[in-house]
């Protein structure tokens, strides 16, 4: 390809979509009247956009639907769920630590071991929900069944 062609490159399907300007479109035309190559691209842009535009979507049928809102309740119901686990947990795990405050006997060794147990058991529980919430909207293959 000729350096003067890397110029219009890109042109092409900008041309083919009416984007260019008057004058750009006009120096394009007379490039592309010019060369072979850029001529040869120009087609083969236009065989892609002639072949999409005869794609057509065909409308979802009763099948889809009815998977479509059997997903929409699994998640639903899921994330209900998860709601309700992650709060258990962590009322639990909250009651724990004031029992453990409200102790006289939290300054010894053994109280001071359960406050960390406790306190361990939190910090990884919320790294572990905070990791997979971020996970779960980023999640590439979310939509892929097993």
């Amino acid at each position: 390809m000729k350096p003067l062609c890397t110029r219009y490159q890109s042109d092409g399907m900008r041309w083919l979509d009416g984007e260019l300007s008057a004058s750009e479109a006009q120096h394009y035309q007379a490039h592309v009247g010019e060369c072979h190559e850029c001529r040869r691209e120009l087609a083969s842009l236009g065989r892609i956009v002639r072949m999409t535009d005869e794609l057509r979507l065909r409308p979802p049928d009763d099948e889809f639907w009815k998977g479509y809102w059997e997903s929409v309740y699994r998640r639903s119901e899921r994330r209900v769920g998860f709601v309700l686990l992650v709060a258990g947990i962590l009322a639990v795990l909250g009651y724990g630590v004031f029992r453990a405050l409200k102790s006289p006997s939290l300054f010894t060794y053994e109280g001071i071991s359960v406050m960390l147990i406790l306190v361990g058991l939190l910090v990884i529980f919320i790294s572990v929900v905070r990791e997979r919430y971020h996970e779960s909207k980023n999640d590439p293959y979310q939509e892929v069944e097993r």
